[in-house]
């Protein structure tokens, strides 16, 4: 990543994050505000204000939800107003062993994690295109490589994504749009620390070469890498951020 004294890594840069209003996609926002990026937060449910410089309520696996989106905030492709960055990030989880999934969360985990990712690219590549190229990173996961007991589905959505990343990156090398993946492990966020903190979480942990789960403080980096315009020769890859887990199972 290059250093650029006295400038931040994506000033002048709009960003867009999908799922912004909690978890990752959240703490995202804040990282790339931090790095002078024009921030746009799309999500389901309203976004807390000043976390993002724009806020947009949509729904991810409808197209016309996106494109009504993006065009609020962007305008029509080859508008003055341009996007450098996707962060596909909204997604959901079901626990539950394969047999016992219920056909709605079943769906409901393909929809979101899959279709969304789909709906989000298909929607947003004429923009990047106008711009002249851009980044997209979709955010995987570790259970993507590896898959635990009662995640089979949320993994089985994971996997995909780390090959619809590679498609992508192929797809769109020759319009300049490099497609990456984020593949973290367990992240401590408000909404697991409970489950975590837990008998069960405890021994999951155990299992973890590093022995702990990740701060979202160590996600920063590895992002930021994935963004950094000079980053100019990595597309197609899938960076693990899993303190030795997907090597260590």
């Amino acid at each position: 990543m290059t250093i650029r004294p006295n400038q931040p890594l994506l000033a002048g840069k709009t960003i867009l994050v999908t799922g912004a209003s909690s978890g990752l996609g959240e703490h995202f926002c804040s990282v790339l505000k931090a790095q002078g990026a024009r921030v746009i937060g799309l999500a389901r449910r309203p976004l807390a204000a000043g976390s993002v410089d724009l806020a947009i309520q949509a729904d991810i696996t409808d197209s016309a939800s996106v494109n009504q989106a993006l065009n609020e905030a962007l305008g029509k492709p080859g508008s003055k107003e341009t996007i450098y960055g996707l962060i596909n990030n909204a997604g959901v989880a079901v626990t539950a062993t394969l047999h016992e999934t219920s056909p709605e969360d079943e769906q409901k985990t393909l929809l979101t994690n899959i279709s969304g990712i789909t709906t989000m690219t298909r929607e947003i590549v004429p923009h990047l295109k106008a711009a002249g190229g851009g980044v997209i990173v979709n955010i995987a996961s570790v259970l993507g490589f590896r898959p635990l007991k009662r995640a089979a589905i949320y993994s089985a959505t994971k996997a995909a994504v780390i090959q619809m990343t590679r498609s992508a990156a192929i797809e769109l090398v020759k319009d300049s749009i490099r497609v990456n993946a984020l593949a973290p492990g367990y992240v401590r966020t408000a909404l697991n620390a409970e489950v975590l903190n837990g008998p069960a979480g405890e021994a999951l942990l155990r299992k973890i070469p590093l022995g702990r789960s990740a701060d979202l403080s160590e996600l920063n980096a590895p992002l930021l890498c994935l963004l950094d315009p000079s980053n100019t020769y990595m597309t197609g890859s899938v960076l693990l951020v899993d303190g030795g887990m997907s090597a260590g199972l």
